[in-house]
């Protein structure tokens, strides 16, 4: 067992080896098309809890103009229709989803000179450029049906302020929305070598002063300008930036790493003026009586634990501990969301945006309302950015940002279409109906370029319109997270967390009679497939 895990994970090496940067796991066409549009004849989940079973919808210069089951279409608009078979799920429109936490890397000068009187990790007045937008998580995002993002700086105690922007191409020039927004922060910065601080201790000590100096200044500040003839008071370079968080005026989030960090921070940050906002863990659960005597909003990750794997026994020493937080993990949203506190859900902490589907549809499976969840990423976001009139909803007058799914959203695998950002149509799968009928065993070879060949085989089976599958790669066998046939093409994803990667794996296979051609890509590389079906169905159940 150890060998094949071994051997797989060297296979995830080369794979992940064959490019210097990210590819795109799905492709993507974005549509150059005119400027009125109307989707017609769709399912539209307008807001949570609000569906018109058929309707249409109309996009104007990247705004929603008109929504109902009843409505007049410009003339001057481009019809979209969504043609499917008897039997398949219907297409669904949804408003476009918000992540309120995504964190970016910038840039430090390790050169620069620090202003005087201010520590490394205290950079308050940071703020977000044109520089730093990352292009491939937003990419990634907007793929997921992520059309809202609100930026983060990474690094540091107090880490600065972030951004509100929509995802669409053009960069942060094309896609901001508004002002720089909250302020940010956590207990996790340290400083590098035997610089303080070093611990926990020291950088509680080190925020609790910086806040302690910036409540000062702006008090100071505030009684010169009432007496100037006082002597002027000293003036330290950033602090003016957390006054705002310090009067309530802006929001400040707060990571949390774990359940005794998030009440570090309540005791840290007592009821008051500021406005808390608490990006948190996963095990609030454990102590939620404390957290809706606050009501503090949450951030919430769905980085539920693995199942344990005690089929070996040399790894069966679990923790009862461990075993109930896996346990009861899955039911953290719905008992936040009873306890009545506000919140929202994110894609941080995930190896992929797109694993955010799975995790929703086991949170609903362990008692948090759809329509719940839906407003954890639409209407709840929105209203705490001040962009409720104009996202998390379909209705005139708001942004067109949409997504385009057949079926419901929140499951497994939805099967996302389309995303529209600013009324901007992007493509992610154009699918027809199946020309075909693939199921069997194929024997591939994966070309991973200068690494050479790679054997593998593939398993699909069921019916054409819902298979399932399993690909073994050096021994090892794992499921296919969906399949997906169009035409003559397969589409087939797998979870690369499962062979220790992150985010997906995708293998699109073109199939004449028993031969196959195609191509896959994963995190850090594409490679070619070919290979041949060396068992149909029926010749499975005979041998049988």
């Amino acid at each position: 067992m150890r060998y094949l895990i071994s051997s797989m994970t060297v296979f995830m090496m080369v794979l992940f080896s064959l490019a210097l940067g990210r590819v795109a796991n799905a492709a993507e066409l974005r549509q150059p098309i005119p400027g009125t549009h109307a989707l017609i004849d769709v399912r539209i989940v307008t807001e949570p809890g609000q569906v018109i079973e058929t309707g249409s919808l109309v996009i104007r210069d990247g705004i929603i103009v008109d929504v109902g089951p009843d409505i007049d279409i410009p003339p001057d608009a481009r019809i979209h229709e969504f043609a499917r078979e008897e039997g398949q799920d219907p297409i669904t429109v949804y408003p476009g989803l918000i992540e309120p936490y995504l964190m970016v890397d910038v840039d430090v000068d390790e050169d620069a000179e620090t202003p005087a009187g201010r520590h490394g990790l205290i950079n308050p007045d940071r703020r977000l450029m044109a520089a730093h937008w990352p292009e491939d998580k937003i990419t990634e995002l907007r793929r997921a049906g992520f059309t809202t993002v609100v930026m983060a700086p990474s690094q540091g105690l107090l880490r600065g302020h972030g951004l509100v922007a929509n995802t669409g191409e053009g960069g942060l020039s094309a896609n901001r929305l508004g002002s720089p927004f909250g302020q940010f922060a956590s207990f996790d910065g340290r400083a590098g070598g035997r610089s303080f601080p070093t611990s926990l201790m020291g950088a509680v000590a080190l925020l609790r002063q910086t806040f302690a100096d910036a409540a000062w200044q702006a008090e100071a500040r505030a009684a010169w300008a009432r007496n100037p003839a006082q002597t002027r008071p000293e003036w330290l370079e950033g602090l003016d930036d957390l006054a705002p968080a310090l009067s309530g005026s802006i929001p400040l989030i707060f990571e949390a790493q774990d359940l005794l960090d998030s009440l570090r921070i309540l005791e840290f940050i007592p009821a008051g003026n500021i406005d808390l906002v608490l990006v948190g863990h996963g095990a609030e659960y454990q102590r939620l009586a404390t957290l809706r005597e606050r009501g503090v909003r949450h951030i919430l990750p769905l980085n539920f634990p693995e199942t344990p794997d005690v089929r070996d026994e040399n790894d069966r020493d679990v923790s009862l501990e461990a075993l109930r937080h896996w346990h009861a993990a899955p039911e953290n949203p719905a008992r936040l969301a009873a306890a009545g506190l506000p919140l929202m859900l994110t894609s941080h902490a995930l190896s992929a945006p797109g694993q955010l589907y799975e995790r929703i549809a086991t949170a609903i499976e362990r008692g948090l309302a759809p329509e719940a969840a839906l407003a954890a990423v639409t209407t709840e976001p929105a209203q705490w950015l001040g962009l409720d009139d104009r996202a998390g909803r379909i209705r005139p007058g708001a942004m067109a940002n949409l997504v385009v799914v057949e079926g419901e959203l929140f499951r497994e695998n939805p099967s996302i279409s389309q995303v529209w950002v600013d009324g901007q149509q992007h493509v992610l799968a154009a699918l027809v109906p199946p020309a075909i009928d693939p199921a069997g065993t194929w024997s591939l070879t994966l070309g991973l370029g200068g690494m050479g060949d790679v054997e593998a085989s593939l398993v699909l089976s069921g019916p054409v319109t819902a298979m399932q599958g399993q690909l073994t790669v050096m021994g090892n066998e794992t499921p296919l997270s969906d399949v997906r046939v169009s035409g003559e093409r397969v589409i087939a994803t797998i979870d690369a967390g499962r062979l220790g990667g992150s985010g997906t794996i995708s293998i699109r296979l073109d199939v004449d009679g028993d031969r196959a051609r195609g191509t896959g890509s994963g995190p850090f590389g594409e490679f070619t497939v070919r290979g041949n079906r060396t068992a149909r169905p029926d010749d499975l159940e005979a041998s049988t």
